[in-house]
């Protein structure tokens, strides 16, 4: 997942840590992550060109079925990193992080999380679920029977709230703005499953409504 980034010192829109066929609604990566420092080190490209998609090549049973597993881990991470966000210090939550990311997208996932506990910032759902949806379903690459890529369009409108820190001794609000984007995905085949590795943003987009191929 590719995440919405919240640097240290000011509220700034980013989530990769990973949008036509398949949705995920919770709650970063990096391309999370799919949201603080750090869920993928993605460049943000807002006049980019659409991603032109093609017709998948035919594949055997055992592609089909690697393929189809490759895309529900990146759906998991996506969830995994919403679900992160809203008690970043959980450690069950962190242990699901680096089950299902790896690489730059685990690194960038794995900051992010650490700078949300750093300054006490928590993300709760906003009116507009979270969520992302797959726009080009996975292909290996070339040559390659250990990584696919995935595009997808990742919705995250999760509030950041700083609990406690408003005068009157409720939660401050941090950002609630709801970031959109296309992005591409990497996916590497770990020992037991698929893992979110790398990707870079696409698009940033203007609302959920511009979440098309």
């Amino acid at each position: 997942m590719l995440g919405r980034a919240v640097t240290i010192v000011a509220t700034a829109c980013v989530v990769l840590a990973a949008c036509g066929g398949s949705d995920s609604d919770s709650a970063a990566t990096t391309t999370s992550p799919s949201t603080t420092t750090a869920t993928v080190t993605a460049a943000t490209t807002t006049n980019a060109a659409p991603v032109e998609t093609t017709e998948a090549p035919s594949t055997t049973i055992d592609e089909a079925e690697q393929l189809a597993a490759a895309e529900q881990a990146y759906l998991d991470a996506f969830d995994a990193y919403i679900a992160a966000a809203r008690d970043p210090s959980d450690p069950d939550l962190r242990a699901d992080i680096e089950r299902l990311y790896t690489g730059p997208n685990l690194e960038f996932t794995i900051d992010q999380l650490d700078g949300f506990v750093e300054q006490n910032w928590i993300a709760r759902p906003g009116e507009e679920p979270s969520r992302t949806i797959i726009l080009l379903p996975p292909q290996f690459l070339p040559d390659r029977t250990d990584f696919v890529e995935l595009v997808a369009c990742e919705i995250d409108s999760e509030v950041f709230v700083e609990p406690g820190a408003a005068p009157d001794g409720s939660d401050a609000l941090v950002s609630d703005e709801v970031a959109v984007r296309r992005i591409v995905v990497r996916l590497r085949a770990g020992d037991d499953q698929w893992q979110s590795d790398s990707g870079e943003v696409v698009a940033e987009l203007a609302g959920p409504s511009d979440c098309a191929p």
